[in-house]
């Protein structure tokens, strides 16, 4: 397949505008759905359903829009399956792992009490089918969208720094047009996780990094809250902020510096 060459800030500008505000379109759509079967009470196949409509609503898209550029998939920070799978591993590692020993320290030092009111077998049944349900609402779609194809188009102008501000900034905005900058923390939280999902994309080259760490922070944060009912959490904010944010962002950073030490943060990637 040939890919597009010589792009013009001008063309750049008007794909990330038109795939921002398709994705902006998507979102409230879904919005809708969830409002219209979800607003008496928490569904998981509910959930599970609009989540897939999410997902192929958003590989339509970008299907249309790689269609129209004549590029490929793997352009998006894609490569072989196996290696895709292995960079899915590593994000969720490496948000699990960091969040696991923050978590532990939280409980040690009485930071953080947490009740639970569900047996094991039905925990552990709601966390795998609200994982798979993030995967396919939040952080496969997400991803693809921002740390994919914006990301990408993005990079063709700017080194990676400069990259993952813009793509935080237009994140940012996705997030306040469809609805979800609806607190102080919701604002202080979106543009700093969409820079360390940015971080994550950049250093590893793969958006399945990004997408494994934002399927594992999301499930846990949400397993957490008094919606499904297995938890009681007090001191949230300091688990989420230490145990959830910082400590697997630090880490994370800090590793993928070590396995991919090549890394240049000057460097900018052209079309071929």
């Amino acid at each position: 397949m040939n890919w597009v060459k010589n792009y013009k800030m001008k063309d750049i500008i008007i794909r990330i505008a038109a795939v921002s505000a398709s994705s902006i379109i998507i979102w409230n759509f879904i919005t809708y759905l969830s409002d219209t079967f979800m607003a008496q009470q928490y569904s998981p196949l509910s959930h599970f359903i609009i989540a897939l409509i999410t997902t192929v609503l958003t590989v339509i898209l970008l299907q249309i829009a790689l269609k129209t550029d004549k590029t490929s998939w793997n352009q998006l920070g894609q490569l072989t399956v196996k290696t895709n799978i292995f960079s899915f591993l590593l994000g969720f590692f490496l948000w699990t792992i960091p969040a696991f020993i923050g978590l532990y320290i939280c409980l040690m030092l009485g930071w953080v009490e947490i009740k639970v009111y569900t047996d094991l077998s039905y925990l552990l049944m709601s966390i795998l089918i609200l994982f798979i349900t993030v995967f396919f609402i939040e952080a496969l779609p997400e991803e693809l969208v921002f740390r994919g194809y914006i990301y990408r188009y993005l990079n063709a102008l700017f080194p990676h720094w400069g990259t993952i501000i813009l793509q935080a900034l237009l994140f940012s905005l996705f997030a306040s047009f469809i609805g979800a900058m609806y607190s102080v923390e919701q604002l202080q939280f979106i543009p700093g996780f969409a820079i360390i999902l940015g971080v994550l994309r950049a250093i590893s080259g793969s958006v399945w990094t990004s997408i494994g760490f934002h399927a594992a922070i999301m499930t846990a944060t949400q397993i957490l809250g008094p919606i499904h009912g297995h938890f009681d959490v007090s001191g949230m904010f300091t688990l989420q902020f230490l145990s959830f944010i910082l400590l697997p962002s630090v880490v994370g950073a800090i590793v993928l510096s070590f396995i991919y030490s090549n890394h240049n943060w000057k460097r900018k990637v052209p079309f071929n």
